[in-house]
């Protein structure tokens, strides 16, 4: 329980962060990192594969790109790149909140740590 409130927290701290850091008009990128538990890497995998299958189908708009870090194999990380912010709001409330109700919670003990999710702002081209 504690760990699906964590991860629920970082995503109202990180919309709260997000909506700060972009006009409306502006591309919102976002990075997440997850951490398997020792033993459930394939789990996690599996899990953020379904969940890349379901945005990507559900925002075919949205630049969604799961990857592996080549220097530490167990460590994921997402790559979301939306056209506005509107886009960001309407995958953080109504998307993962979809994909929430399919999938259903994270389960227990498939995370080492919790996620670390970072909003990045436009600076220049």
């Amino acid at each position: 329980m504690r760990r699906r409130t964590i991860h629920g927290l970082a995503l109202v701290t990180l919309f709260a962060i997000s909506g700060e850091m972009a006009r409306a008009d502006e591309q919102v990128v976002i990075v997440a990192r997850y951490y398997p538990a020792p033993g459930r890497e394939a789990d996690l995998e599996a899990r953020l594969l379904r969940s890349l299958k379901y945005v990507k189908q559900a925002e075919p708009n949205v630049s969604y790109r799961l990857h592996r870090s080549a220097k530490e194999p167990t460590v994921f990380l997402f790559y979301e790149v939306y056209p506005s912010q509107a886009a960001r709001d309407q995958h953080v409330t109504e998307t993962l909140t979809a994909l929430r109700r399919e999938a259903g919670p994270m389960p227990e003990g498939i995370l080492g740590r919790p996620p670390e999710v970072e909003a990045y702002g436009f600076l220049a081209e």
